[in-house]
């Protein structure tokens, strides 16, 4: 097996490492009738995530929950993040969130570009 071809092997096994990854990301855990609550496997961290009443959303809202028991309805946790929003807590819990889904995006992008660039040399377009 020739070096090339090694590589190629080698960075299509990271490529669906990182998407079977992904795709575990998320536990569903407890599912209410307007609250639902997951759990974030890299952070082990908990979400709830809802659509606000009167509100015309295509995507539902998520909030981080830290130290709280489960909310019944949407007047409950509209009190705890007023209650945490002040504390910046609710923004670091996002920044870590958000850091390690571009690094996941950007792992998964190098691969690909590599993959790409491996394959078109191996047929000697460039």
């Amino acid at each position: 097996m020739s070096k090339r071809k090694l590589l190629v092997f080698i960075f299509t096994i990271i490529i669906i490492l990182l998407n079977l990854l992904a795709f575990f990301r998320w536990d569903y855990t407890n599912i209410k009738d307007e609250m639902r609550y997951k759990t974030d496997l890299w952070t082990n961290k908990v979400w709830v995530e809802f659509y606000p009443p009167l509100a015309d959303a295509s995507s539902p809202m998520e909030f981080p929950v830290t130290n709280a028991p489960k909310f019944d309805s949407y007047d409950q946790l509209e009190t705890y993040v007023k209650k945490i929003a002040i504390s910046g807590l609710l923004v670091s819990n996002w920044v870590e969130r958000m850091n390690l889904t571009n690094l996941y995006y950007g792992c998964n992008l190098f691969s690909i570009l590599i993959l790409i660039i491996l394959i078109i040399r191996r047929k000697k377009i460039l």
